[in-house]
């Protein structure tokens, strides 16, 4: 019995002892196990540690790579860290680490690395933290080239915050716009970034205002073509200025988002291009050729002329015309060049 309390006051006493006189164990935390971090921010991994009384620390570092029987090396000695990595602990109890401009190929596990001056003074703190690594992506909806185009920014890390990013077109801020979800009003290269971390930036994707032309298919000489504007702006297109050429064309309906070519003939071949204006700005489509293909039709009233190199010439009517007043071919035929002059009659 008398034996029983000795060892009980001796475990009272030590651990009396070991409170009062801080002896310690090994010991690693890591307040973030887990981390989720964007391409090309910066990462803080919070760490604290603990090691037993009477040793020294002499070296203090960060890995991600372990292997049997080989000390591991310290990430600032690795090429493709050293100048990225910052330690920012100390050599008492803080062993927080940063990481720069993190790429996806830096997802990984990392360890706190300890080595005192005692004699199996090594210590790796367990589980360590896992970092990934993702980029924000500008997800592109559009069902044609005619249509309006959605953007969506992806984020992975974040996937619930919906109102809390920031666009931008052509390097530039789009106003107003902070939500994951993006119809563009204009043409640009447009990106994404989350709020207060506008520097890391998604790849930018290309938006471009398109024409639709109807009928589709090949546009015959004669015909009507109309030449329609796609782009459904927010806050609204409240000019349409049509484009051929390069030069503003002047004529009725010109403001509308449609362009009707009636009666179709080869001086209206050209590259045709709509500007949409709303109060934000201007968006520019691309362009568009209308190279219109001649059409004969049984109809008479044309005289075709065969003129050949040779003194003679023959006069002939046909009930083969166009509704060009003017047409003119070369025709080879056993090695006697003849040029079709076509001429609408009087």
């Amino acid at each position: 019995m008398v034996y029983m309390y000795l060892v009980l006051f001796i475990v009272y006493n030590l651990q009396f002892l070991s409170g009062v006189l801080g002896v310690k164990d090994w010991k690693v935390t890591y307040e973030k196990p887990h981390i989720c971090a964007l391409k090309g921010s910066s990462v803080t991994i919070p760490c604290s540690y603990q090691y037993p009384r009477g040793h020294r620390v002499n070296e203090t570092f960060w890995i991600n790579k372990r292997e049997t029987n080989k000390d591991p090396e310290d990430l600032k000695q690795d090429q493709h860290y050293h100048d990225r990595v910052t330690y920012l602990g100390d050599k008492s109890e803080d062993c927080t680490f940063r990481i720069e401009n993190v790429e996806e190929r830096d997802s990984a596990t990392y360890w706190f690395r300890l080595v005192t001056d005692q004699v199996g003074g090594k210590w790796i703190g367990e589980p360590g933290v896992t970092l990934s690594v993702t980029a924000l992506q500008v997800e592109k909806s559009q069902p044609s080239a005619t249509s309006q185009a959605t953007l969506t920014c992806k984020n992975t890390c974040f996937p619930k915050v919906h109102n809390d990013y920031v666009w931008f077109r052509d390097g530039k801020y789009v106003l107003n716009q902070y939500d994951n979800v993006l119809v563009p009003e204009e043409n640009g290269m447009y990106s994404c970034a989350l709020r207060r971390s506008e520097n890391v930036q998604s790849a930018p994707v290309k938006v471009s205002m398109e024409l639709s032309v109807s009928p589709s298919g090949e546009i015959l000489e004669g015909s009507s073509v109309t030449l329609t504007c796609n782009n459904k702006a927010n806050p609204p297109v409240y000019r349409y200025t049509w484009f051929k050429n390069g030069a503003e064309i002047s004529q009725s309906g010109s403001q509308k988002n449609y362009y009707t070519i009636t009666n179709i003939r080869s001086e209206d071949s050209g590259k045709y291009r709509c500007v949409a204006r709303n109060t934000h700005g201007t968006g520019t489509s691309k362009l568009y050729s209308v190279d219109p293909t001649l059409q004969w039709t049984h109809t008479a009233g044309l005289r075709m002329e065969l003129k050949s190199h040779r003194e003679d010439q023959c006069r002939i009517t046909t009930s083969l015309t166009s509704p060009l007043r003017t047409a003119e071919s070369t025709i080879v035929s056993d090695n006697i060049v003849l040029l079709v002059i076509i001429t609408q009659n009087e």
